[in-house]
């Protein structure tokens, strides 16, 4: 309901601009924020870089967990040598031993905890870090290439709100003449590596949000 809200202000401050006045001509232009953010190779890029950090991530864990598991295979096997049979001083030693191991196991299964507690936050936050600088440069090359072309009010023509369990457009119609998304890629992507396909990275995303289940696109 808040981003409803937010969404019907935004609509009202456009039409306000647009009829503000009569004698003034508001020049309005239109991008498409959601393509031009997959087609920024710069967010290839960090992806890749994120990908590598969580793969290292899981290796950290999967290494800590390992010497968890063998703290539990060697507690089961201290406890399959108990015997009745055997002496007191057998078996005082075997409780010592099951004692230092549970112990160690404990303290290996906090820490393991904590370790995974910290890796996940700290991940979060240059996540959240490297995508804002992704999201500010794409906001700045906007404004940019609006200042360039004497634009007064530029529409992200990909806008939507949900309804009814679906996706609405806030625009359902631009006109093509009010688009600026090319200009503003090519402004985006100048520095970007000979090889980049910008259209068959779009392509390509777009076509693993069709055929990802539903509930799991971004």
């Amino acid at each position: 309901m808040k981003n409803f809200s937010t969404t019907l202000s935004v609509i009202a401050v456009v039409i306000g601009a647009m009829f503000a006045t009569v004698k003034a001509e508001v020049k309005i232009a239109s991008v498409n924020m959601t393509d031009l953010n997959i087609m920024f190779y710069k967010r290839t890029e960090v992806e890749v870089s994120l990908r590598k950090q969580e793969a290292a991530i899981k290796e950290e864990i999967s290494v800590r967990e390992q010497k968890v598991k063998a703290l539990v295979e060697q507690a089961q096997s201290i406890q399959k040598k108990s015997d009745p049979t055997l002496s007191e001083e057998a078996m005082k030693k075997l409780r010592e031993q099951a004692a230092s191991v549970q112990n160690e196991l404990t303290a290996e299964g906090e820490e393991l905890k904590t370790f995974i507690q910290r890796r996940e936050i700290a991940f979060r936050e240059i996540a959240r870090r490297e995508l804002k600088l992704l999201s500010d440069e794409l906001h700045a090359t906007v404004q940019a290439v609006a200042a360039a072309e004497k634009v007064d009010i530029v529409i992200d023509s990909s806008a939507s709100i949900p309804r009814f369990g679906s996706a609405y457009s806030v625009f359902p119609y631009v006109k093509p003449s009010m688009d600026i998304t090319e200009k503003v890629l090519k402004k985006l992507n100048a520095g970007a590596p000979a090889d980049f396909d910008a259209k068959a990275e779009l392509k390509r995303v777009r076509g693993e949000q069709e055929s990802a289940p539903a509930g799991q696109q971004n």
